[in-house]
């Protein structure tokens, strides 16, 4: 099996993982996929239609990245709403001193 082949194979796993939920899973596997890259021969003409899956393989994952990324930020976005929202319920003190009026 060529580098590239195993490339297309991890891509095909990370797939899977994120069909089933597991974005965590596939991005872990980029690091092992780096190191099989760094390694491997020049591309031949023959790798090409292997090389152009792995690319579409490649567009689908980044964009459940960028979707993910998007989320944790609106999530985020949401508690510091919430927090400003509550924090309006909270109770002020007054710069001023309080003054009690005595009779007696």
């Amino acid at each position: 099996m060529t580098p590239f082949e195993r490339v297309l194979r991890i891509a095909q796993e990370q797939m899977t993982a994120v069909e089933q939920g597991d974005l965590e899973s596939a991005v872990a596997r980029l690091d092992e996929r780096a190191t099989l890259l760094a390694s491997a021969p020049p591309a031949l003409p023959e790798d090409t239609h292997i090389i152009e899956q792995i690319l579409h393989l490649d567009r689908i994952l980044s964009n459940a990245i960028r979707e993910r990324m998007v989320a944790i930020r609106d999530e985020a976005l949401e508690g510091e709403r919430g927090r400003r929202a509550l924090g309006g319920y909270a109770v002020r003190r007054s710069d001023r001193p309080r003054v009690l009026d005595a009779v007696g």
